[in-house]
């Protein structure tokens, strides 16, 4: 077996390990069940609030309703049991006993999560999408849909990999989710704490905090490509957080590369074969 093969073992193994546990597939319902109520409700609202022009472009509230909590939350429950586990379990002692590298180990843990990831964004697009169809009819400048997608998925990796490195690092599935929980729920308070703040200090400071990035840079590519629909009820289904696309772009990257650096050092110079007490 090759180095591709190997990865691709690992990954297939993820993916089976993340499908076992149930909060992945509860998470997905509830984000899927997040995206259909609203567009429920709205599809009984008279044609007086809700204009044609406004319901042929609903799939961008649908596509995005659910990435600014749910798709967050999955991310972290995926990544956050991804390593730690497999010390929890006594299993890692195992795989990494077999003919394979620790970053072919690693770069398929990390990889069979995100992918499952993807698969979960891909899902709740769908809905979005088909639900937009179903309730208001034709939608327009739907070839923006794969950018849009692309955006979620890129902007999703701020967490995972944040999430990741701490299964990592403190090798306890729930101290890692806890703590990848905590890092979003805080950031996301005092980011909006900052906003209200005068001075374009505390605006430009909230932008470095990880959840603008994360859940900012969808929304704000929507808005550059003038694709929301007018209404009193886009705030109120979307992250309301927006700005500069390519800033967004930059610092995620800069994250995901920070956490990424800092799990493989952790895992290429610590003893990974003990079991966990």
């Amino acid at each position: 077996m090759n180095t591709m093969q190997r990865v691709a073992v690992i990954l297939w193994y993820e993916w089976r390990r993340a499908l076992a546990k149930k909060w992945v597939i509860v998470l997905t319902i509830l984000a899927v069940v997040f995206e259909a109520l609203p567009f429920i409700v709205l599809s009984q609202t008279p044609l007086s609030y809700l204009p044609s022009e406004t319901r042929e472009n609903m799939w961008v509230v649908g596509v995005l309703s659910g990435q600014s909590l749910f798709v967050q939350l999955i991310a972290i429950q995926i990544a956050g049991s991804s390593m730690s586990e497999e010390y929890e379990q006594g299993t890692a002692d195992v795989l990494l006993s077999k003919p394979i590298t620790r970053a072919e180990y690693l770069a398929g843990k990390f990889f069979g999560g995100f992918l499952l990831l993807c698969l979960v964004e891909t899902i709740t697009t769908i809905t979005g999408m088909v639900l937009s169809f179903v309730l208001f009819g034709i939608q327009r400048n739907i070839h923006f849909v794969p950018l849009i997608f692309v955006a979620i998925v890129y902007a999703s990796l701020v967490f995972y990999s944040l999430t990741f490195m701490f299964s990592e690092i403190l090798r306890r599935s729930n101290l890692a989710m806890f703590a990848g929980f905590g890092v979003f729920l805080v950031s996301q308070i005092v980011g909006t704490y900052l906003l209200f703040l005068p001075g374009q200090f505390y605006k430009d400071l909230s932008q470095l905090l990880p959840t603008w990035s994360a859940t900012a840079l969808p929304t704000s590519l929507a808005m550059d490509l003038n694709l929301f629909p007018s209404g009193w009820f886009v705030s109120g289904l979307t992250f309301t957080a927006v700005g500069d696309v390519k800033l967004a772009t930059v610092i995620i990257a800069i994250y995901t590369a920070i956490f990424v650096a800092l799990t493989y050092l952790r895992f290429v110079r610590s003893d990974v074969t003990k079991k966990a007490a």
